[in-house]
């Protein structure tokens, strides 16, 4: 559906919804026509949010139906009934309904334990009563059909509280070197917290990302406030000369303008990129041209003494597409691979569309469900689960497209730099107005034990709902460990699925207040070895007696053998054990 079809669908439907409004006094309610019974639960409610005169008598008549298919609609109208009357109206014909006497949290924990069942067209009024009380962006998440494909209870997405984007993930945002950020610390005189104007603190958390040889910190103070990133990670040497002395690495997706060329496939370019000059000379191999046409031979041989060219190419190096999904209410930041092979599907015009290899770029939808991030994809505007990785509802939920996990630390500051000297930092300057503060953002909902949105799928027998946990899913089977457990043991040998693994978990500074992390956890695959304490913080001992090096993406044995890092993630328990009922738990009996 084109651009202007999309945004005036809200208003076509609430003028039907004002219509219909107007005829409830004279016309008699027909509760097995459920498309025109939900708009006119809707034409009420709307009117009475409004302050004018309403009859409430569809609710009357929806309790009186006993028609259960009526339950989902009038929890999602539940939740936006503000006046005492309607609130009264909507609670007695759920009550009617189900047979319990609730409040909208106790029946929409209880809608989503049971599974219910939704009418016809109820993915349609949905996407109305978040567009009539929210934003009209919504209803591009709920078109006609897609309750047919969805992959999950569509009852159980809840507005969390903003926009559709209301909160801004960063696409490509600037990385810069850690000199430079310890002077922006300085120069954004906002953000220092007591008098400290250190950017990053030594002691404040990072997402700590390694890839390919580059390394990136993306501190949680400025992820509170986007909890999400969109990267290209991956760099290429700049040189001084042609073959010449290597002055840097240059990062993707720094976009760079080339001025010249040289023999042998030398491109001198003009860019700026963290730690790097302003410019210098790149291989013309590692380099993917903004216009996939671009012919650099055609530049300037600026190596044989030609001057350069004011009107280049412009160009970035080539890397790996990434998207780290942040749901701060669930503590978990999990990287993806957003790299998808042959994109191909069906619109909500029916049209075929075929994007061949894609990278997909991910925004905040808004939504919650069971109190973790949905997320959405800007190229198709599917819904995904942030924490599962895989489509809720949308256009590629008829699909069985999942999203690979990538290794992620969260450590502090002072420990990534000293094992990474050449990282990068996300810079403040972000191009968002935000208070950058470390613990501005969530830091009531961090330090408390108590969940802000509904989680129906809970236990805390042995672990509380707010405790941290490291997260592995391997082969099929999900296991969690919590901190608490692994921090004293350091050094864990385990197999989850077919793979043997080993768990090595380096507490983190403690702070005056929390933010999800408290240990730096990586794993390994161990293969038939059983690994201790090796000399110091940076070294493992296997037991025939040789030394391991951990690297981020590996440990490294003295004799060049690598065992291979595994994706895992930091999690507030009740966040992983939402989506994870039968989580196998470290530590348990």
């Amino acid at each position: 559906m084109n651009e202007f079809k999309r945004l005036c669908l809200p208003v076509v439907l609430l003028l039907l919804v004002m219509l219909s409004s107007s005829l409830t006094h004279a016309a008699d309610y027909d509760t097995t026509n459920y498309r025109k019974t939900m708009i006119q639960l809707l034409a009420a409610t709307f009117d009475v949010a409004r302050g004018r005169q309403s009859d409430l008598g569809i609710y009357d008549a929806i309790a009186e139906s006993g028609d259960p298919l009526y339950v989902a609609p009038l929890i999602d109208i539940a939740y936006f009934a503000r006046n005492a009357a309607m609130n009264r109206a909507v609670i007695n014909a759920l009550n009617a309904l189900t047979g319990e006497d609730m409040g909208w949290r106790g029946y929409f924990e209880w809608a989503g334990k049971n599974n219910i069942a939704l009418p016809p067209a109820y993915e349609e009024f949905k996407g109305q009563v978040l567009a009539a009380f929210v934003d009209a962006e919504f209803t591009r998440f709920f078109a006609p059909g897609i309750l047919d494909t969805a992959k999950i209870n569509l009852v159980e997405p809840v507005w969390g509280g903003v926009t559709v984007d209301g909160i801004p993930s960063l696409v490509n945002a600037r990385q810069i070197s850690p000199e430079d950020a310890a002077a922006e610390g300085h120069e954004f005189e906002d953000f220092c917290r007591d008098s400290d104007c250190s950017y990053p603190a030594e002691d404040e958390l990072v997402f700590g990302v390694s890839l390919d040889g580059d390394s990136r910190a993306y501190p949680l103070r400025l992820l509170n406030w986007h909890e999400m990133f969109n990267d290209v990670i991956g760099h290429a040497p700049m040189y001084d000369a042609p073959d010449g002395e290597q002055v840097c690495s240059f990062r993707a997706p720094t976009t760079f303008v080339a001025r010249g060329r040289a023999d042998n496939g030398w491109i001198f370019v003009e860019g700026q990129s963290a730690a790097c000059p302003p410019a210098g000379w790149l291989q013309a191999d590692l380099i993917e041209w903004e216009n996939p046409d671009a012919e650099w031979g055609s530049l300037p041989d600026v190596g044989a003494g030609a001057g350069a060219t004011e009107n280049g190419l412009a160009g970035r190096v080539r890397g790996r597409p990434v998207m780290l999904a942040y749901c701060t209410l669930c503590g978990a930041g999990v990287l993806y691979d957003v790299q998808i092979a042959d994109l191909t599907y069906t619109d909500r015009d029916g049209e075929i569309v075929k994007l061949g290899d894609t990278a997909l770029e991910f925004g905040s939808s808004g939504l919650l469900m069971r109190s973790n991030k949905l997320m959405y994809d800007r190229n198709t505007d599917t819904v995904w689960n942030a924490i599962t990785g895989t489509p809720a509802f949308g256009p590629l939920a008829s699909s069985d497209i999942a999203l690979d996990l990538l290794p992620v630390v969260v450590t502090d500051w002072a420990s990534w730099l000293e094992k990474h000297p050449d990282t990068s930092v996300l810079s403040l300057d972000t191009g968002f107005s935000r208070n950058y503060t470390n613990g501005a953002a969530y830091s009531d909902y961090f330090n408390s034990t108590e969940l802000m949105f509904p989680s129906w799928q809970q236990d805390t027998a042995l672990v509380e709902n707010k405790d941290m946990v490291f997260a592995l899913r391997l082969q099929g089977e999900a296991k969690a460990y919590p901190l608490e457990t692994i921090i004293p043991e350091r050094v864990i040998n385990d197999r989850v699925g077919q793979t043997n693994l080993v768990i090595v978990a380096d507490a983190s500074p403690e702070r005056d207040f929390f933010e999800p992390g408290g240990a730096a956890v990586r794993a390994f695959q161990s293969d038939a070895y059983v690994f201790m304490a090796g000399a110091d913080k940076s070294a493992l001992r296997s037991d025939d007696g040789r030394d391991w090096q951990i690297a981020e993406d590996a440990l490294i044995a003295e004799d060049g053998e690598r065992l291979e890092r595994i994706a895992g993630h930091l999690a507030y328990w009740f966040g992983w054990f939402g989506f994870y009922p039968d989580t196998l738990l470290y530590g348990a009996d």
